[in-house]
């Protein structure tokens, strides 16, 4: 990690505590996304290096003037350094897990690529899975999304 990273991940280290306890008083509404990268019949999750550290679906919280759509292509690249083709909406939930009253949009979209570029400052590892074959320390939203994704890809949506 060069210093501009190491930087960041300091400051990620301290924040994420202070935001909680923000959270925690203020109890905001906020946006937030999660993409489902496939390719190839694998899905893309990723281990983040703060929070729960558990495997994830890639996504963030979307700025304020932002769209979704615009949200879950900038965090997909951002997070994986994949470019992401053809992200469609494929459900939604609430989330007050950290405080905040999260609205979280879900998309599903495809990569051409397989080799991913992870940003370690927020990622700490990434890997493709099989539906099959999905990693038992997952968040608990992942399975939340595949079942989105079963929805969507069998016409219940």
């Amino acid at each position: 990690m060069d210093i501009k990273q190491k930087i960041k991940s300091l400051f990620y280290k301290i924040m994420h505590p202070v935001l909680k306890c923000y959270w925690f008083i203020f109890r905001p509404e906020t946006r937030g996304v999660k993409c489902l990268i496939e390719n190839n019949g694998k899905f893309l999750l990723v281990r983040l290096n703060y929070a729960h550290r558990k495997w994830t679906i890639p996504g963030g919280g979307v700025h304020k003037k932002e769209s979704f759509l615009d949200a879950v292509i900038r965090e997909a690249k951002e997070e994986t350094g994949l470019n992401i083709y053809e992200p469609v909406f494929i459900g939604n939930y609430k989330s007050i897990i950290e405080y905040k009253n999260d609205t979280v949009e879900v998309y599903l979209a495809h990569s051409r690529d397989i080799v991913y570029k992870i940003d370690p400052v927020e990622i700490k590892e990434a890997k493709w899975f099989s539906i099959n074959e999905l990693p038992d320390d997952r968040a608990a939203s992942v399975d939340r999304i595949f079942k989105f994704y079963e929805e969507f890809k069998f016409g219940k949506n």
